[in-house]
């Protein structure tokens, strides 16, 4: 469940403060004897929460536990009481579950049966909790607060229905305000997770200053075998401003019971157009399927897709690629995924596909550590690429490692930091140099984003790149900022 909506619902549907609840413990298994007569002066009803008052049928069920007891044994059963209630409000539930199991083999009484199951609950044994909770409702059915505490373990243990079911109950009692409102928090979270259709769109427009749109050297005059390359005005380093385009939109439906086969289908839309040197606009278009699965603590993507690409005026190529991926949770903070790529691409330019089109494969690792509710994500990725074209100047072996991080401002400004370290080598020496191609690629990435008014956001991205190269032609750095204003549905 959702944590924040978890803690609204069970401060709504508990009144009394925590203190109050360990005193009115301790003087239950003080006074215990006394339940032997059929009074109870300190009921845990306070504990359990309930909106209606303790009827006659849990003071009649209790009555006829303590029978079963002779005095010898309930004077054991109350040093382990109150051993398990000092383990129980200190919140070492762990601990305190066994003892009030040992307990309840002996006598069920309903505050024995409460602190058996909300210790279960804590401790992530759901069936426990719901057979224990179910065991209360059968002997009192007005137990609000017992059935609120129901739904809440059947909706972490993903039984929606039964949720459902629970929660209409009580709001059928007409429960106070502040209680009535949560349920409908919960109704909701329910509604979410029985959708089955998932969709969304995000669209940004923007404006980039682009400090090396060709990314070219720094030089104009480049030592090459045999002389001297003297570089045309575009082909070396040129600065210009760019319209950037963002459209992307997915739709993701639900097969069968959440966390099992879904279907995921998505489409990008990405352009560049330079305000005054059109042969560097660029635009990709890419639309991808496939199925996921989703575990309680693995994920698994099949995504596979088609993208097409233009550069100037001219249409580039097209590439065909899977990308399967599989995620698994060790824990809420850490979770390990393995990435796998496999792209073919062909160039529509009849003179170059020969020479350019290619396969690439990459792999990937890439660790995640979240914190504080992911409210910091930090990351990293250890990879290699290894892309064959129709000639081995353009094929190419890499390795590459990337960090990032992750952070949201409780001003719902986003910000977002990258490095990669990308070492690339080529099987051939390119055109006018003797020596095969080494480049070494440091990429630097930061973006603040700002949510406004819930559907909306303003962005700034920097992007810094250096790539270092034996062959000067491919000897560069390039800076782009870029500010852009959006919508996400």
């Amino acid at each position: 469940m959702n944590s924040q909506i978890e803690d609204n619902f069970r401060l709504a549907v508990s009144s009394v403060p925590k203190k109050i609840f360990r005193a009115s413990a301790y003087l239950c298994f003080i006074f215990l004897l006394i339940l032997l007569t059929g009074f109870s002066p300190c009921r845990a009803q306070q504990d359990r929460g309930s909106v209606a008052a303790e009827s006659a049928a849990s003071s009649d069920h209790d009555r006829r536990q303590l029978e079963k007891l002779s005095p010898g044994e309930l004077d054991k059963l109350e040093d382990r009481l109150a051993e398990a209630l000092t383990l129980y409000y200190d919140g070492q539930y762990g601990q305190a579950l066994p003892i009030f199991n040992q307990i309840a083999s002996r006598v069920e009484t309903m505050d024995v049966l409460w602190w058996v199951g909300t210790s279960a609950m804590k401790t992530g044994n759901l069936k426990l909790a719901i057979d224990r909770f179910q065991k209360m409702l059968a002997v009192d059915p007005t137990l609000a607060r017992v059935r609120l505490e129901l739904a809440a373990t059947y909706f972490e243990l993903g039984q929606y229905s039964e949720a459902r079911k629970e929660l209409e109950t009580v709001k059928a009692s007409k429960p106070p305000q502040e209680v009535l409102n949560n349920i409908e928090k919960l109704l909701a979270a329910i509604d979410e997770r029985t959708r089955k259709v998932f969709a969304n769109i995000r669209f940004s427009q923007g404006i980039q200053w682009d400090t090396n749109i060709s990314s070219g050297p720094d030089k104009k005059e480049l030592n090459v075998t045999g002389g001297t390359l003297t570089l045309d005005t575009e082909a070396g380093k040129v600065r210009d401003w760019a319209s950037i385009t963002n459209l992307s939109g997915s739709v993701l439906y639900d097969i069968g019971e959440r966390q099992n086969f879904m279907w995921n289908t998505t489409a990008d839309i990405y352009s560049s157009v330079y305000f005054s040197h059109g042969k560097f606009n660029y635009m990709l278009i890419d639309a991808t399927t496939g199925p996921w699965w989703v575990g309680r603590e693995d994920i698994l993507k099949i995504p596979f897709g088609i993208s097409d690409q233009t550069y100037g005026s001219d249409r580039l190529s097209y590439i065909f690629h899977i990308d399967p991926s599989f995620e698994h949770y060790f824990n809420p903070n850490l979770s390990l995924k393995a990435q796998y790529s496999f792209s073919t691409e062909s160039f529509y330019d009849t003179a170059k596909n020969g020479l350019l089109d290619n396969t690439t494969r990459r792999y990937e690792l890439n660790p995640n550590i979240y914190l504080d509710n992911r409210r910091h994500i930090i990351s990293f990725a250890v990879g290699y690429e290894d892309l064959s074209a129709g000639a081995r100047r353009y094929t190419y072996s890499a390795k590459y490692f990337t960090m990032s991080y992750f952070t949201r401002f409780p001003t719902k400004t986003d910000l977002f930091l990258r490095y990669q370290f990308a070492d690339k080598d080529y099987k051939d020496a390119p055109l006018l140099y003797p020596d095969a191609r080494a480049d070494r690629r440091s990429t630097y990435t930061a973006v603040l984003s700002q949510e406004i008014k819930k559907h909306f956001f303003a962005s700034f991205a920097v992007n810094h790149i250096v790539n270092s190269s034996n062959a000067e032609l491919y000897d560069f750095d390039k800076t782009t900022y870029t500010l852009s204003v959006g919508f996400y549905f």
